[in-house]
């Protein structure tokens, strides 16, 4: 197996990596989200292992942009001190395939890992229906009650955004940062382009989907 372990605790990095490799494992090591992403975006992986409580995006962030940015279908499993209810239905809720929690025996979480690559990648949901509305990923199309829908690059991503947050608020400085990522435009582009996309999602008589939190963000209704 060729696991990626995002974990910002070196040591335990170092004992997880050393463990895994003396099982046959080949293991790269992030430190910190977006090290993450780089590298799931450079390499393709058996398995992913995901501590939660990292530094810059988080480990729940970091799984949910594998699945609804990057369509990456590798297994995931968390590895984290996070113990509650809600918090293993967060991260199953993001996409998660396993929840492991620490501390652990490095023998379970090996046993684990061949249990999750053995079933194989998950499959691709490239079709969402939400409600009246029906979000094709592979296709880059939206339809509502049977309507095409034309969306602006920018404005299907900013759909694809609050969907997969849905039914939570995405703030708008958040919206801003997946968008422009530093570069952001000095206008009030955002709000423009949510304005053209109600515009779009939306004729006489159907109900907005898109719902302003005022001073603070959008969230989308189904």
């Amino acid at each position: 197996m060729r696991v990626l372990l995002l974990e910002d605790s070196l040591a335990l990095a170092g004992a997880v990596s050393d463990y895994l490799e003396a099982r046959g494992c080949a293991v790269d090591l992030a430190f910190h989200g977006q090290a993450f992403l780089d590298l799931a975006r450079d390499a393709r992986f058996d398995i992913y292992v995901l501590d939660v409580a990292v530094p810059g995006i988080d480990g729940l962030e970091v799984c949910e942009r594998l699945r609804t940015q990057m369509r990456d279908d590798t297994p995931v499993i968390f590895l984290t001190a996070r113990d509650t209810l809600q918090d293993k239905k967060a991260g199953f809720a993001r996409g998660a395939d396993d929840y492991l929690v620490k501390p652990f025996e490095m023998e379970e979480l090996f046993f684990r890992l061949q249990a999750i690559a053995a079933r194989g990648r998950r499959p691709q949901v490239s079709t969402q229906v939400l409600g009246e509305l029906v979000l094709d990923h592979g296709a880059g199309t939206v339809l509502r009650n049977s309507r095409r829908i034309r969306l602006h690059e920018l404005q299907l991503r900013v759909l694809k955004i609050l969907v997969a947050r849905s039914p939570l608020m995405v703030e708008r400085a958040v919206l801003e940062k997946e968008l422009w990522g530093d570069n952001v435009p000095d206008s009030d582009s955002l709000r423009t382009h949510i304005y053209r996309l109600r515009n779009a999602l939306t004729i006489t008589g159907e109900r907005e989907l898109i719902e302003t939190v005022h001073g603070k963000g959008w969230r989308f209704v189904e």
